[in-house]
């Protein structure tokens, strides 16, 4: 058998074998060797210290994120915007060239950073405000121009539209002013543009042209706007009124009236005229079928059929007395019911008295839009006398066509002093005539007046 004994021996009595130690592995209570244990604890160390790389990795990249990014329209997208830092494997996910920054609008995209995929979001925004230069007006009163007109050089990148400030109509009255113009874009960014207007007021009263004596019957109607001209320097179409306060539309006579033109800014122009009222007669002719008659006569046979715009008034005028004395003989005798009955029947027989002679001058007169009026002789001696009163170069002359056989020719453009006995007359019934002799001047030949 063997001895057991030593089996039982101490530490100290155990031999050395080879100066080797052996190791008996203890387990524990759970079945785990020591070094199982210590591995376990060194793994759990590496994945605790993991794991705070990977949150220190994740904070990271969090961190240099930008969320929430605002650009400008027209701005250019840039993956910088949304990055603090950058990093390699950053990127975008998103399309951005898809993205029209011209127009204001907000877009979530998609970024890599640190190759984790993030939500971002972009706003693109208009805040500028448009731009544009002043263009210096010069206007009259009213004549307000556009306001897209008082503006040039605007720049935005959306449409802009100009207006004035307030909703402004009508600028001041004459002055100098800056006016406010406003430019306002797509997204309500507005700017004030101050633009200098030079306004000019209206201060000049219409400029008015009247017949200085009318004719008109008691009853009948009367054309007060025949031979009325009015014009203005910026009311296209003054107002024209007739005053007949004086006037006793019952009894005949020579009643003064006034004409008063009067513009849009109530500028006005008052001239006066003579109403000479007379009692109708029982028989005359209608003015419109004697007129065209004197139309007639005048175009073909007075002016040779010439364009009467080839010929001054004092032209004309002088043609139409030399055709009468030459193409009317003197009869002494004429219907004085009504000048329409005397003219025609001059036009139609060309005979008749000195009343004929005023009655076919007159009617060629009134066609070619010359004034005239009536002169009776006065005081009367042996008969009466009529003749012609015609405004021409702006004065009033006596013309009178009638054939005396005590004188030779006929009277044009004669001012008072220079009238016969033949012509005398009550100078407070007609106009004032010119007091310059013209008589110099004139040419019974070529029928013309030479100038001054």
């Amino acid at each position: 058998m063997r001895n057991t004994a030593s089996i039982f021996l101490t530490e100290a009595e155990k031999p050395l074998r080879n100066n080797c130690v052996t190791i008996i592995p203890v387990r524990n209570k759970r079945g785990f060797a020591n070094y199982q244990v210590l591995l376990m604890v060194f793994a759990f160390c590496l994945i605790v210290a993991d794991m705070g790389y990977v949150h220190k990795i994740y904070q990271k990249q969090k961190e240099n994120v930008i969320e929430h990014v605002t650009i400008e329209t027209g701005s250019e997208i840039s993956l910088d915007l949304f990055l603090k830092e950058r990093m390699p494997g950053c990127s975008f996910i998103t399309d951005v060239s898809m993205i029209n920054t011209m127009v204001p609008g907000s877009y979530q995209l998609r970024v890599r950073n640190l190759g984790m995929a993030r939500d971002v979001y972009l706003d693109v925004v208009d805040t500028t405000a448009p731009t544009g230069v002043a263009v210096p007006q010069t206007i009259f009163q009213d004549d307000l121009p556009l306001a897209s007109d008082t503006v040039t050089d605007i720049t935005d990148l959306a449409d802009v539209s100009v207006a004035y400030e307030n909703d402004m109509i009508v600028p001041l009255d004459g002055g100098i002013y800056n006016v406010p113009v406003t430019l306002t874009d797509a997204s309500g960014n507005v700017t004030v543009v101050n633009v200098p207007f030079d306004v000019t007021a209206d201060v000049t009263a219409p400029v008015l042209s009247v017949p200085e004596c009318i004719y008109a019957y008691i009853g009948g109607t009367v054309s007060y706007m025949d031979g009325v001209e009015v014009s203005d320097d910026f009311d296209p179409a003054p107002s024209v009124e007739v005053d007949l306060s004086m006037v006793d539309p019952e009894q005949p006579g020579v009643y003064g009236i006034s004409y008063i033109a009067t513009d849009a800014h109530g500028n006005t122009t008052t001239l006066p005229a003579d109403l000479i009222l007379e009692v109708m007669p029982e028989v005359f002719i209608d003015r419109h079928d004697v007129y065209a008659t004197g139309a007639d006569v005048l175009y073909n046979q007075v002016l040779g059929g010439e364009p009467i715009s080839n010929f001054t008034d004092v032209e004309i005028a002088f043609r139409i007395f030399d055709w009468a004395h030459r193409n009317i003989g003197y009869t002494g005798f004429s219907d004085k019911s009504d000048w329409t009955i005397a003219a025609l029947d001059g036009f139609e027989t060309h005979t008749g008295d000195c009343y004929t002679y005023y009655a076919v001058c007159r009617t060629m007169l009134d066609v070619a839009g010359i004034e005239n009026v009536r002169v009776e002789r006065y005081p009367i001696t042996t008969s009466p006398h009529y003749w012609n009163l015609v405004k021409l170069d702006g004065q009033w002359y006596h013309c009178d066509a009638c054939d005396f056989s005590d004188v030779e020719g006929y009277v044009f453009m004669q001012i008072d002093e220079e009238l016969d006995y033949h012509h005398e007359f009550n100078a407070a019934t007609v106009p004032s005539t010119s007091n310059v002799s013209v008589q110099a001047r004139l040419d019974f030949t070529d029928l013309t007046m030479t100038e001054e």
